[in-house]
């Protein structure tokens, strides 16, 4: 069974933690906004998945408790309701630089095939921080492009706000959707 609860953005960087340590590097490490996301989620960590130092992948459940965040509206608790029921995680595989990833959608234990949908993620900024990334979509054999959108760092690995954070906080709404518990 999942739970939700409605959670402030002004603490997002309290509440938005996994209660395990991570060995996922430091510029995965933190909270994201996804900046121009089509959908109805809007922020997210990467700290909850498993991550695989070997060959840079993370496995990522979406559905996990403090792990991503949807709009408080009916559009926001359809997506968390399916994201739960489908148990959607993300495979990201990255280069050996990190300035890049291919991220492949998992539902209901399936891989997406990349003729269908072709994830990506490439860092924007020159400083190797993992601030700004662009989010890349490509659907049907790259026929469509839409839902692209810009995945920014809000929170650090130290759980300090951003500057990032004020520039964007407010395209973000005040309170958010999160599952808490998850069984």
């Amino acid at each position: 069974m999942v739970t939700s609860e409605t959670r402030q953005l002004n603490d997002i960087a309290t509440w938005m933690r996994q209660d395990r340590e991570t060995d996922l590097p430091d510029i995965l490490q933190g909270v994201f906004f996804m900046d121009g996301n089509p959908l109805a989620d809007d922020c997210c960590t990467l700290e909850g998945g498993q991550w695989n130092a070997n060959s840079r992948t993370l496995f990522l459940p979406v559905f996990a408790p403090f792990q991503w965040t949807f709009q408080v509206s009916e559009q926001g608790r359809q997506l968390l309701n399916f994201v739960n029921f489908a148990k959607v995680t993300y495979k990201f595989e990255f280069d050996p630089t990190f300035r890049y990833a291919i991220i492949i959608p998992i539902v209901f234990g399936l891989s997406i095939p990349t003729w269908l949908v072709e994830f990506s993620m490439i860092q924007m900024d020159n400083d190797m921080q993992g601030n700004t990334w662009k989010r890349k979509n490509s659907w049907l054999l790259g026929l469509s492009d839409t839902g692209e959108y810009t995945f920014r760092k809000i929170v650090d690995k130290n759980r300090q706000y951003t500057l990032i954070f004020y520039e964007v906080q407010p395209k973000i709404s005040r309170e958010l959707l999160v599952i808490t518990k998850n069984e």
